[in-house]
């Protein structure tokens, strides 16, 4: 966003003072001055928190998808389905 000090809308709009004026990217004038608050910068220390446990997280989805590749999906899934039903099972 460009800015710049315009003393003909300053005039028009009875200011004595040259106001900031803010363009968009095509190049029109913005209606309303975001030059009152300055965007802040980001918390640094945050950010990297999330992206380690983002990273973290990713990197023990591959881990365990490699570790668990050697098995066949389906006996695996049978196991899971068959240790299930036994809970089951025992439980009603």
């Amino acid at each position: 966003m460009r800015q710049t000090a315009n003393s003909s809308l300053a005039e028009g709009s009875g200011q004595g003072s040259a106001e900031a004026v803010c363009f968009d990217p095509f190049g029109e004038p913005l209606e309303t001055s975001q030059t009152a608050a300055p965007a802040t910068l980001r918390d640094g220390a945050g950010h990297r928190a999330v992206a380690a446990v983002f990273w973290g997280l990713a990197l023990l989805l591959v881990g365990c998808r490699v570790y668990l590749s050697d098995y066949p999906v389906a006996q695996t899934v049978a196991a899971v389905g068959e240790a299930v039903r036994t809970q089951l099972a025992a439980a009603f």
